[in-house]
């Protein structure tokens, strides 16, 4: 916990990758992913590059998220879909109790990849 009793970020980043089979089945999986600044980008990109370019991989990936992981619930949690969590929006970790909190999401299924909307009126 910091000196503010606030919430601490535990660690590196958590990629949570989403996949689609040919059947149609969904699955995902946790990965490590060795960065620690919620502002390096080019690293989170750089991930999402290198997950699409695995051979094995490449024809079923939807969708990159990366979360922080946190130990007390921020005003606003993210809870990701296709992972169960308790009432409160937390669930255990090997023997922690945690929160995520999201930092940035790739949907790597489609040709745009990220969106800007045009907020002027018409």
């Amino acid at each position: 916990m910091d000196s503010k009793g606030g919430n601490t970020m535990n660690g590196e980043l958590i990629a949570l990758v989403d996949s689609e089979m040919e059947d149609g089945t969904k699955k995902g999986m946790m990965l490590g992913t060795g960065i620690t600044d919620i502002q390096d980008l080019d690293k989170m990109f750089g991930m999402v590059e290198t997950i699409q370019t695995n051979s094995m991989l490449v024809h079923h990936i939807t969708k990159v998220t990366f979360v922080s992981k946190l130990n007390k619930k921020p005003k606003t949690h993210y809870v990701h879909p296709g992972i169960d969590c308790k009432e409160d929006g937390s669930m255990n970790l090997g023997d922690s109790i945690i929160w995520f909190e999201l930092i940035l999401a790739v949907d790597i299924s489609r040709d745009i990849v990220i969106d800007v909307e045009n907020k002027e009126e018409e």
